[in-house]
This record gives C-alpha cells, sequence and structure tokens, in this order.
C-alpha cells in the first residue's frame, strides 16, 4: 500500500481517535435527586449532597454529579477529600440556594468548602443563590448584628 502525503494526516487522525477511544475510562453519574435532594428550594438538601458526593469520592472511577433544573436548598457542606476517583465533575443545572438567614452561612465562613482533593471541576449553566441583598442590606444600615458573610466556594488541597 502506497501512503501519500495527504492520506498521512488523515491515517494519523484515526489512529489517534482509535486510541483515544480505548484509552478512556469509565464515568459513573451521580445524580443528586437519587440520594434524596428536593428540587423546591424549601426542603434541607444537604444530606443528599453529602451522601452524592461520598458516593463519587469512593468511586474508582470517574465521578459525575449532576444537580437538575430545581432549587435546592443547601446550607454550608464540607466535602473531603482523598477520594478514590481520579476526577469529579460536579455540573449544575439548578440553582443552589442558601439558607434565608444569612447568618447561617456567615457562621461557618464557608458554603461550599473542598478540603484535601484534587481534580474536581464545577460546570453547568446553574447558580449559587447566596441570598446576598439581604446581607448587604444589613451592612449598609450599619448594623454591627451583620455576620462578615461566606466565601461560595473554598478549596484547600495539600500534598
Amino acid at each position: 500500500m502506497k501512503l501519500s502525503g495527504c492520506n498521512l494526516p488523515r491515517i494519523m487522525v484515526v489512529v489517534f481517535v482509535m486510541l483515544s477511544i480505548n484509552s478512556t475510562s469509565a464515568v459513573t453519574k451521580f445524580n443528586v435527586l437519587n440520594f434524596g435532594a428536593k428540587s423546591n428550594g424549601r426542603t434541607d438538601s444537604n444530606d443528599a449532597f453529602l451522601k452524592a458526593w461520598n458516593a463519587a469520592c469512593g468511586s474508582a472511577d470517574s465521578s459525575f454529579i449532576y444537580v437538575p433544573k430545581g432549587r435546592y436548598l443547601v446550607g454550608s457542606l464540607e466535602f473531603k477529600g482523598k477520594c478514590r476517583s481520579p476526577e469529579i465533575i460536579i455540573r449544575i443545572g439548578g440553582t443552589i440556594v442558601a439558607p434565608l438567614d444569612y447568618g447561617v452561612l456567615g457562621k461557618s465562613g464557608n458554603w461550599f468548602s473542598f478540603e484535601g482533593v484534587t481534580e474536581v471541576s464545577i460546570t453547568g449553566a446553574g447558580a449559587f443563590d447566596a441570598k446576598g441583598p439581604s446581607l448587604w442590606a444589613c451592612k449598609a444600615s450599619n448594623s454591627n448584628s451583620c455576620s462578615f458573610g461566606a466565601t461560595i466556594l473554598f478549596f484547600f488541597s495539600f500534598l
């Protein structure tokens, strides 16, 4: 078989694609609804988010945590690492809603805290609704009773 200069790039692309397909690892999907999350914006979904994280973190496969459309009431959470999963992708399709009392998050300092983790990505068209306007109104009133607020996403990793 004679290889001409114009066929060689095509052959290289085909070989690259074939190698890529064979080298991909499995991805295990975890939907927060399957762990008990409620998308009504009123029911506490903390436990469901933690259960989804623990399942993803403990998986030997790359993991995908999905938060579908809807509103999910979630307070302060700590997602802890030393995960078995080589990669965790969190795709937010809905809105993660903070408790009405901004002091709840303010006491913890962080809303979503990722500690000791690597290879975590957060993506999607969803949003975090931290209920900021009520905190800013308190601060604008010069009240001394306002909390400092909270960091929405906090990542801390150590080697």
